[in-house]
């Protein structure tokens, strides 16, 4: 069975549920899909003080914690990040900056790679920190799969590099059932080039 990686950081709970969509959505093509978190020692504060994060904690804290490993065994890799000034968070950022000691090892080499963002509401800031995942991916070896925009099975129209989704200034605004289409279909379209590997 096919391995997806899926890791996320989630601060308000959205990267949370989207990574979980797309879990569902790549099980229910037949491939053996795990979500894990990136390293974070500040969750806890933000789930005291914000009652989005605190909606969230316990599940996101019960996630594998990610590592080069996760990257290495996953035949599918898909980070998912808030934007940050057009960047992934610093967490995110962390954990990316481990697998550079495989980009000299080549073990990343032809794994698929997607992506998917959580932004307060500015569509250039959320295509930059998409474009920034996608680059990463690929100076490491891995193939980026683009999203195929799917507006006729009323998924939301989305930029090419992978998933976004506005949460609002204070991060409450929930994904939609117009972004979990959008995953679903993005899930699809990673499957139809992955599905020619082998388990």
């Amino acid at each position: 069975m096919i391995r997806c990686s899926i890791i996320i950081h989630s601060t308000a709970g959205n990267c949370f549920i989207m990574g979980s969509h797309l879990r569902e959505a790549f099980q229910g093509l037949g491939y053996d899909a795990r979500l894990y978190r990136v390293k974070d020692d500040d969750l806890h504060i933000l789930a005291n003080t914000q009652e989005t994060t605190n909606d969230f904690y316990e599940d996101i804290i019960s996630l594998g914690e990610a590592n080069t490993s996760t990257l290495v065994k996953g035949s599918i890799i898909i980070l998912g990040s808030p934007s940050r000034l057009g960047n992934v968070t610093p967490e995110m950022t962390a954990f990316m900056d481990t697998a550079w000691p495989l980009r000299e090892s080549g073990e990343l080499d032809g794994k698929f790679f997607g992506c998917f963002t959580s932004s307060v509401d500015d569509p250039a800031e959320t295509a930059h920190t998409l474009e920034n995942m996608a680059h990463w991916a690929q100076s490491l070896g891995m193939v980026h799969i683009p999203y195929r925009n799917q507006e006729k099975n009323g998924a939301q129209l989305q930029p090419s590099t992978g998933v976004a989704h506005f949460s609002g200034k204070d991060g409450a605004i929930r994904p939609s059932d117009a972004i979990g289409k959008a995953l679903t279909a993005y899930a699809q379209s990673i499957a139809k080039v992955a599905g020619k590997i082998n388990p």
